[in-house]
């Protein structure tokens, strides 16, 4: 183990990986119109793919509607996963208006190249020209910390090379486009309604995290043409110099004793976890990453928090002369700040790396710490995300639309970000509550296209297969991880399907898992089959769906008796038995036998479904063990 002491400044000298690509879709690539949450309707001509991950899709007929329609199956699951990355990836590109442009655009101006930044709703009314000043890479970014309304007969226009497919509009809340108005670029609402008007057109698309998203009668949309080259900047792997977190690493939001919440619709990458206390409220969020509570995981994230903030405060201060209030401008070196007071940061700070190897922020508060709204940490030079840390003794209280970077640890307090925040790395209590309300977080540095999926469960196989008289239907798990339970969904037409049992699952689970039911009432003809993942908290998931053509056959003839039964049962059959299975009310296999009688003596009292398999078909039947 290093010594501590040194530890602060033996830096690991290797070059700064800071590069740029381009912006990717991912499964989102394909849509016009998806929602994470809500209807989408069509009025008007449609051209592309359509989706809602939780929501009715109406009005997507030919000819009017060209394209696919996905409604919570796995391109929705994704595509919200996707819709977290885009937003993050946005959010993160260097604003160059930052509230120097009015709310409200148009009434004939012409603006150039950027991203411009509104503190609150803004407005496009008239006519408004996107200027590309003969750059076919030109790019124009939008974001509004409120709605975004766009007035009837508005008309955005195109020149020097401006393409569509490079200018976006991000609302944090409802966008709404007025008729007879002409809107070039993607719509991006988190979270909100999207409505285009009466015989508007839109050459872009329209996505919401949560929200309805509405095209009105003689409406048109379209999806841009061409690559989006909207550059966005990764960090590359970063090996921190200050490396103390441990398992700690993997989580976003962890206390070691507190309850962790969440408000309305967020994104998390990364863990969530207490070691004592409840989670709750992210059953309608998007979350990459896995639930922990009070298990050995929490266990030991408690003691590498406890260990982190130890090591931390041992390395020595270099800076002691700094007030206990931050930002308003300011841009700061690398080195340890101790302030023997509480703290406050406002506006914006800019950490400077120096372009040094891997510059180390610590910043120490003898008290609470907070952040004022619409504050904002900028790295430059080299500055990276796993080499900064903010200390507090006591609570640590973000505000609305912070922009916060670096692992935030709060000794002894609670540690919340208010409506709206965006978090670049952690947020960590050692003795408080977590609060996280309508807010994206994230520990990774979202370098790839996708962002790596981490579900309760690790499904192997979900096959379904008419045998006859029945459907049966199998699937088998890898592991599980805070797993309730399981609905088995058929559909007669692949869009609106219907829960038909609902197995409970083994919980948390290591180890190879089998399951298998029956549906002895199968529809005829075609059906689709789907398994719906639900753990814990209520946060749900789906396999790939499975088609099967269903004619029935006669049915065997069998007679079980005695029943009730208390030690043993026969079973009579007018076809060779090859097996029996036995399953609990609750579609656990409990028994398997071969020969028509046989013992059931070992089993508690209660109702008992059999599965009599002969060559060709299964019966389904029932006993009572008394």
């Amino acid at each position: 183990m290093k010594n501590f002491s040194t530890l602060a400044f033996a830096l690991v000298f290797s070059p700064i990986v800071l590069f740029s690509q381009y912006l990717e879709l991912g499964s989102l690539n394909s849509f016009e119109a998806y929602t994470g949450i809500g209807a989408v309707t069509n009025g008007g001509t449609f051209t592309g793919d359509v989706g809602t991950n939780d929501g009715v899709l109406s009005g997507f007929v030919p000819p009017s509607f060209i394209g696919e329609t996905h409604n919570s199956d796995g391109v929705t699951f994704n595509a919200r996963l996707d819709l977290l990355r885009v937003y993050i990836q946005l959010q993160k590109v260097f604003v160059t208006h930052p509230g120097t442009h009015a709310p409200a655009f148009g009434s004939g101006e012409t603006i150039t190249p950027g991203v411009y930044s509104i503190g609150g709703a803004g407005s496009v009314g008239g006519t408004l020209t996107l200027d590309g000043l003969g750059d076919p890479d030109a790019y124009f970014i939008m974001k509004f910390e409120g709605a975004i309304t766009v007035a009837a007969n508005s008309t955005i226009v195109l020149s020097n090379g401006t393409r569509a497919c490079n200018v976006f509009w991000i609302a944090e809340g409802v966008i709404s486009v007025g008729g007879n108005s002409v809107v070039k670029g993607t719509l991006l609402s988190r979270p909100g309604a999207i409505t285009l008007g009466v015989n508007s057109s839109i050459e872009g698309r329209m996505l919401a995290t949560e929200g309805a998203i509405t095209t009105s009668n003689t409406s048109v949309a379209i999806a841009p043409v061409g690559p989006i080259t909207v550059p966005v900047i990764c960090e590359g792997f970063c090996a921190p110099s200050v490396d103390v977190l441990g398992t700690l690493k993997d989580f976003t939001l962890f206390t070691s004793d507190g309850n962790v919440s969440n408000t309305a619709s967020s994104g998390i990458i990364g863990h969530v976890g207490t070691d004592n206390g409840i989670i709750s409220g992210f059953s309608t969020s998007v979350h990459a990453g896995i639930k922990y509570n009070s298990d050995a995981v929490t266990a030991q994230a408690k003691i590498d928090l406890n260990s982190a903030y130890a090591q931390l405060m041992l390395i020595p201060n270099t800076v002691t002369t700094h007030t206990p209030t931050f930002g308003s401008g300011e841009t700061l070196n690398a080195g340890v700040y101790s302030i023997a007071a509480a703290g406050s940061l406002a506006g914006t700070i800019t950490l400077d790396g120096q372009n040094n190897p891997d510059p180390v922020f610590i910043f120490k508060f003898d008290g609470a710490f907070s952040v004022g709204a619409q504050s904002k940490v900028v790295f430059i030079n080299g500055a990276r995300l796993c080499n900064v840390f903010w200390i507090s003794e006591g609570a640590t209280d973000l505000g609305t639309f912070t922009f916060m970077k670096g692992t935030v640890i709060a000794h002894g307090g609670a540690c919340s970000m208010a409506a709206n925040g965006n978090l670049e790395g952690r947020m960590f209590s050692t003795l408080g509550a977590i609060g996280f309300s309508t807010g994206v977080g994230t520990n990774d540095n979202l370098c790839d296209a996708t962002i790596p999926i981490i579900l309760p469960i690790e499904l192997i196989d979900f096959s379904a297969e008419s045998k006859g008289s029945y459907v049966e239907l199998n699937w088998i798990t890898a592991s599980e991880i805070n797993n309730d339970y399981f609905n088995v969904e058929r559909s007669i037409d692949g869009v609106n399907y219907r829960s038909i049992s609902t197995v409970s699952s083994y919980g948390n689970s290591t180890q190879t898992s089998n399951y298998s039911i029956i549906d002895d009432s199968p529809l005829l003809g075609l059906s689709y089959y789907r398994l719906k993942q639900t753990d814990y908290d209520g946060e749900t998931s789906y396999s790939d769906i499975e088609a099967v053509s269903f004619n029935r056959t006669k049915s065997l003839s069998l007679k079980i008796y005695p029943n009730p039964a208390s030690s043993q049962i026969t079973i009579d059959s007018e076809s060779a038995i090859e097996s029996i299975d036995i399953f609990n009310i609750y579609g656990s296999l409990v028994q398997t036998e071969t020969a028509s009688t046989f013992s059931v003596e070992s089993l508690a009292n209660g109702t008992y479904i059999v599965n009599i398999k002969t060559k060709n078909e299964i019966v389904r039947s029932h006993f009572i063990k008394e």
